[in-house]
């Protein structure tokens, strides 16, 4: 078994034999689930080329948190007004190709460390496969 899978069947309760590994030893869900109406409910956003938004997540090296971000921009009040809580920007060989924008946790709580590392890990992976699509499509 690889080193990947084995944390994957411990949050699962399965243990790398198949046995039911007791709920003490299972390992908290990093996120929470998304729900359909979370997906059907999102919304795109246009930012604009002199939104100063643009650069700053052109540079950011992880998620952005909105609510810490004093920044002057039309868009970022646009996020907020819309319940975002935190972008994370889809970089591909330095462009911005989008943002993955996330509202509050259901459980009410701030995002946490490991939260923050895992978007960053699947943004680095996303970018570039969503690159590719947009380039196959054109």
């Amino acid at each position: 078994m690889t080193a990947l899978t084995r944390p994957i069947r411990r949050l699962l309760g399965r243990g790398a034999s198949g046995v039911d590994v007791p709920p003490d030893r299972v390992a908290e869900p990093i996120a929470e689930p998304v729900t359909v109406d979370a997906v059907a409910n999102s919304v795109a956003f246009d930012i604009a080329e002199s939104d100063p938004l643009l650069a700053y997540l052109q540079s950011a090296p992880g998620p952005v948190d909105l609510g810490r971000l004093e920044l002057d921009s039309p868009a970022v009040t646009a996020l907020r007004e819309a319940g975002v809580a935190l972008v994370v920007p889809l970089v591909s060989q330095g462009e911005l190709i989008g943002t993955l924008n996330l509202g509050p946790r259901l459980s009410e709580q701030d995002y946490s460390t490991d939260d923050r590392r895992l978007l960053t890990t699947l943004a680095a992976q996303a970018a570039p496969a969503i690159r590719v699509a947009q380039l196959v499509r054109e």
